[in-house]
């Protein structure tokens, strides 16, 4: 599932800690910013809570709209 910014802040992230996530996970931002999203799978590889999350938000998201 591609999870975009607005899945980010649905989730309870923020722009502001973005940049500090992506390089402690080692994920790419720069193919975050260019493509608009990240792969849902990289999210939850990380085990963060917060990840977990936003993948569980965005999840729910997609699920509504059908």
């Amino acid at each position: 599932m591609k999870i975009t910014m607005q899945h980010i802040r649905a989730g309870g992230g923020c722009a502001w800690g973005l940049r500090a996530f992506f390089d402690r996970y080692h994920l790419d931002l720069d193919a975050f910013l260019a493509h608009g999203f990240i792969d849902s799978e990289l999210l939850e590889a990380t085990e963060n809570e917060l990840a977990l999350n936003i993948v569980r938000k965005a999840q729910e998201t997609e699920q509504d709209k059908k």
